[in-house]
């Protein structure tokens, strides 16, 4: 897999803060696009999960100071039957709507059969005896048109793209080629690198669209004792130097009420 090459933001910042003096105080517009559980997934196991708490508005804002910065974040409801991981979900996207005041846009999860790729016939695991899994549906579509949608109306003057998704290089494509002016950042997840297909288009468009890792020292996360402000409080796996998600969350790091219900049970 093709690494990214190093750069700094550094000469973004600057190339922004000329367009402002020359604009006369035009305030660059930003439009981020955040694929919420494409970055779940790549934090998962990895020391930097807790970096999942966080404000992407003000993350993005690094990117580019003094910008006006517009936030959507793409994920799908956990099932109610998982109701700890429901009531978690909850929390993030609380903060993300009323501290980060971001766009929550939601597609779905359905649940479909494993089957086996060679015979077509169903799988069982062995060891926990499932057949089934959960899969996100309408999230690639929704940024796909969302990202479009904002480049022909013109919402962007930059706009960043938090997904390592294959399926949006076309949606990245049609929107540099529908705004002339438009550029376009994608930030991949720490620890990875872009499928050949980003690399390419970004030979492509040369100058229009940036291939970046997010940086850890950009990133801002909420505030540990935020969930305080509702009577609640941050799940232990979540708080800052918690390390990668345990395979096993234990009942006491549910988000709970100020008297130690469980955030469903109050």
């Amino acid at each position: 897999m093709p690494a990214i090459r190093g750069r700094s933001c550094r000469g973004f910042c600057l190339l922004h803060s000329a367009m402002i003096h020359v604009l006369g105080g035009y305030d660059m517009l930003v439009s981020a696009y955040v694929d919420g559980f494409n970055f779940y997934e790549a934090s998962r196991n990895k020391s930097w999960y807790p970096y999942g708490w966080c404000n992407w508005t003000k993350t993005i804002e690094n990117y580019c100071p003094g910008a006006e910065v517009r936030v959507k974040y793409f994920t799908s409801d956990v099932s109610p039957r998982h109701r700890g991981s429901r009531a978690r979900q909850d929390l993030h996207l609380r903060a993300m709507r009323e501290v980060a005041r971001a766009e929550v846009i939601k597609g779905v999860f359905r649940e479909r059969n494993v089957m086996c790729r060679q015979c077509n016939e169903p799988m069982r695991c062995p060891k926990c005896g499932k057949d089934t899994k959960m899969t996100e549906k309408q999230t690639d579509v929704n940024i796909s048109l969302h990202l479009f949608e904002d480049a022909i109306d013109r919402r962007f003057d930059w706009a960043f793209l938090v997904s390592a998704d294959l399926d949006l290089v076309p949606a990245v494509e049609a929107a540099l080629r529908r705004h002339e002016r438009g550029q376009i950042r994608i930030l991949f997840p720490p620890e990875s690198g872009p499928a050949v297909e980003f690399s390419d288009l970004e030979r492509g468009l040369r100058g229009r669209l940036r291939l970046l890792h997010l940086d850890l020292n950009r990133m801002v996360r909420f505030p540990d004792d935020l969930p305080a402000r509702w009577g609640l409080a941050l799940p232990k796996h979540w708080r800052e130097r918690a390390g990668p998600r345990p395979k096993v969350i234990e009942d006491n790091s549910e988000p709970r009420t100020s008297k130690g219900q469980r955030w469903w049970e109050s």
